[in-house]
């Protein structure tokens, strides 16, 4: 029994503290909160639970073409730049 206390407890620990992986699922993650409420022997009240739509979602990573593409036009506008060199047509670099 003492076992299965545990592993609720450190399963708990690992929802509450990477809210984010769980942002979609904020049902798991008050539960989660409720059992390391609940091992502490305090109470839990779901209504003071902030949101889990604060935490930040992190954005779609860009394609890798499209970060090369990026790099190579800061080389070459910072050359252009560092050597003065006469632009003929605004749309290059």
């Amino acid at each position: 029994m003492q076992d299965f206390k545990n592993t609720v407890l450190r399963d708990a620990r690992r929802i509450v503290g990477s809210p984010a992986d769980y942002i979609d699922d904020p049902d798991q993650f008050a539960a989660a909160w409720a059992a390391m409420k609940a091992g502490r022997g305090q109470g839990f009240d779901p209504a003071r639970l902030h949101p889990q739509h604060l935490v930040d979602r992190p954005g779609p990573a860009p394609e890798p073409t499209e970060q090369i593409l990026a790099r190579a036009g800061q080389k070459a506008r910072a050359v252009i730049e560092a050597n003065s060199l006469p632009i003929r047509r605004r749309h290059v670099a």
